[in-house]
């Protein structure tokens, strides 16, 4: 498959089937993952995948963290109860993946968060995800409000958690919403 069909050919997984992902081939993923460009090549990223027990804790956490957005979701979605009903689940179960991969930066010079170079490393591992048909979704609403919890359970410090990505066989195949008008401007043309 060429890199552009895998690009507009990825989605958004939400609900995952309960197939285990081999260790090998999450560790092809990863591999792929860190080769994205980074800040001075300074690959300061640390990521955490979590199976079996740890990722049970983890979503323990993250259930607690439904609460803080349900009030958000009511005056968004008033009136799409399923939307809200769905998002409750997720929080709860993270779509039944198998896997889950926790994504933190590393430090620039600065001492600044280097959310930039994870996020392209994230980027990375979605895409080779979904080449090896895998399904993955970024998501961070946990982070807000429960990351020393989370950093707390991984045992990790001096960190920051940018975002959580299930990962697993897809048990649903989202279409693809339409791309947005006027997100590009051209100067010089």
């Amino acid at each position: 498959m060429r890199l552009s069909e895998i690009i507009k050919r990825r989605r958004s997984v939400r609900k995952f089937k309960s197939d285990p992902i081999s260790k090998d081939l999450l560790e092809k993923i990863m591999d792929l993952a860190t080769w994205a460009p980074s800040a001075m090549n300074r690959q300061d990223w640390h990521f955490v995948i979590l199976q079996g027990s740890q990722k049970d804790d983890f979503l323990k956490i993250s259930t607690t963290a439904f609460e803080h957005f349900k009030p958000v979701l009511e005056k968004n979605f008033k009136d799409k109860p399923k939307i809200i009903e769905g998002m409750k689940i997720f929080f709860e179960t993270y779509g039944n993946a198998p896997v889950i991969i926790m994504a933190y930066a590393g430090k620039l010079p600065t001492g600044q968060d280097d959310v930039w170079s994870v996020s392209l490393a994230v980027q990375n591992l979605m895409l080779s995800a979904y080449e090896e048909g895998l399904g993955t979704v970024w998501t961070d609403g946990v982070v807000f409000t429960k990351e020393k919890e989370i950093n707390d359970l991984i045992g990790i410090k001096d960190r920051k958690l940018v975002c959580v990505i299930p990962i697993g066989y897809p048990a649903e195949e989202p279409k693809a919403p339409p791309r947005r008008e006027g997100r590009i401007q051209w100067i010089g043309f």
